[in-house]
């Protein structure tokens, strides 16, 4: 049976873009700022209460002797930021011309009697210590994204790019967040010629089904919808067994019974669309040869793909000599398969009941 192209709406609803955001809250021991952006957000910061927000009131109690951190506290430094036990001493135009919360947070004027050191004041940021050293040698190193070697494993790109990502979500650093993302769709690509070239390099790595998981999540917490088809492709071809098991950083039960049900509609792709020829095989218009119409070759390969244990639609198909076909027929066949493979890719998000292609990408705009 046909998956249906209609979406869940309740599903959907969390792909709504969500009510823009024209100002962030800055908050000090007596009085609340409006601190405006500089532009109109696409979306909401992945922050949802003001805790979260920049502020310049004393968090003692939490970190009572935060120290300096080593590499950066620049003397020249106009502001400081705290970061859980950590203080950095940072230049206020640097950070502004990559961030338009930043811009608009140092476009205040700031009351007097506020924590200060050095002459700067204190801005205590609700962010992981780590998070912001990342983001901090984005900003300060223009080459920082070329020190990843182009060979990367993906858990070694997720966990180079996901603080930086978090943070540049956040504090709506565009051009940042756009190279992290450049990397994550190299390891879970949202066209067909990137899946593509992905899947016939030499180095074609397998991924782990925790890293499967650990990706969706932060694609998820950072807006980033275009790589969860491929990524939900990838659980829905784990095995029952580790679906059924709950472990640390494992996406929601939701979720995986949308793979679970995605499976099956994967199943019926590699029937109907992508591999369809194996299954009802057609002699080619132009064929001569008597022979194909009587073949077993394909309906035996069929077999063979029906009897592995996870569906893999989006697979190239590779045992042409198995066929046993004249070349016209074998081209035949590899001109159907490649039409039905595009096809798979380009229905992959409503296997998993996600929007289209379109509409996650452009969901996922600041």
């Amino acid at each position: 049976m046909e998956p249906s192209s209609s979406s869940d709406a309740e599903y959907h609803s969390s792909f709504r873009p969500q009510a823009s955001l024209r100002s962030s809250l800055l908050t000090t021991n007596t009085t609340t700022f409006a601190v405006a952006s500089k532009h109109e957000a696409g979306m909401s910061l992945s922050a949802t209460n003001s805790s979260d927000y920049p502020s310049l009131t004393t968090s003692m109690e939490k970190h009572p002797n935060p120290t300096k951190h080593e590499q950066f506290w620049f003397h020249d430094g106009s502001v400081i930021l705290q970061v859980e036990s950590k203080l950095f001493r940072v230049h206020q135009t640097i950070l502004a011309n990559h961030s338009e919360v930043f811009a608009g947070l140092f476009e205040v004027p700031q009351p007097p009697g506020e924590n200060m050191l050095e002459g700067c004041h204190i801005v205590e940021l609700h962010d992981k210590e780590q998070d912001f050293v990342d983001l901090l040698h984005a900003v300060y190193n223009p080459s920082y994204f070329d020190t990843l070697p182009p060979t990367a494993d993906v858990d070694t790109v997720l966990h180079f790019i996901s603080g930086i990502l978090r943070l540049s979500t956040k504090y709506l650093a565009r051009t940042l967040r756009t190279r992290c993302i450049t990397l994550f769709t190299s390891k879970f690509p949202s066209t067909f010629s990137d899946y593509t070239t992905k899947s016939t390099s030499t180095s074609h790595e397998r991924y782990k089904s925790d890293t499967v998981m650990t990706a969706i999540s932060l694609a998820r917490s950072t807006n980033v919808y275009e790589v969860l088809p491929y990524a939900y492709y990838c659980v829905a071809r784990m095995s029952m067994k580790r679906l059924m098991k709950e472990r640390e950083g494992d996406i929601g039960w939701k979720d995986k019974c949308q793979c679970m049900v995605g499976r099956e509609r994967l199943r019926w792709a590699e029937m109907s669309v992508s591999h369809s020829f194996l299954l009802v095989f057609q002699r080619a218009s132009a064929c001569q040869t008597l022979t194909c119409a009587h073949t077993r070759g394909p309906h035996a390969e069929w077999h063979i793909l029906e009897a592995a244990k996870a569906p893999n639609p989006l697979r190239g198909f590779t045992r042409w000599a198995q066929l046993n076909v004249c070349k016209e027929c074998e081209v035949h066949c590899q001109n159907i398969h490649l039409a039905g493979r595009k096809d798979v890719w380009k229905r992959l998000p409503s296997f998993f009941d996600l929007p289209d292609w379109e509409t996650l990408k452009e969901r996922q705009k600041l």
